[in-house]
């Protein structure tokens, strides 16, 4: 038992530094002050929710990404529908959001995935 939760503790500590890495990531990527309040608003989610398939992972030189990267990925406005529905409903590599985000969210996040140049 004592095994299971030093584990779970391992575990849990490596999300969390790949998450700050996403996030550090994330905001050389554009500075904060040049993002409005409902892109800001999707960075966080992004880092929370995106991050862990869409980045590389940290300290790993020539990483790879378990899904696409998705740097320049929304650059059309039939695109921006496609990526919305993609992240509603989900691929057969990517599990759905439709039930654990609300629809502005994932708005935002689309709205941060347009700055992502």
């Amino acid at each position: 038992m004592k095994r299971t939760w030093v584990a779970a503790m391992l575990v849990g500590f490596v999300f969390l530094v790949e998450a700050a890495g996403a996030l550090q990531a994330a905001q050389k990527e554009s500075p904060a002050g040049s993002l409005s309040a409902k892109e800001f608003a999707g960075k966080k989610l992004f880092v929370q929710r995106c991050s862990l398939c869409h980045l590389p992972p940290l300290g790993v030189p020539e990483g790879k990404s378990f899904g696409p990267p998705l740097k320049n990925f929304v650059n059309t406005p039939e695109r921006e529908t496609s990526v919305a529905e993609t992240i509603r409903k989900g691929t057969a590599r990517m599990p759905g959001f439709q039930y654990g985000l609300k629809p502005e969210e994932i708005e935002n996040i689309v709205a941060y995935m347009k700055t992502m140049r």
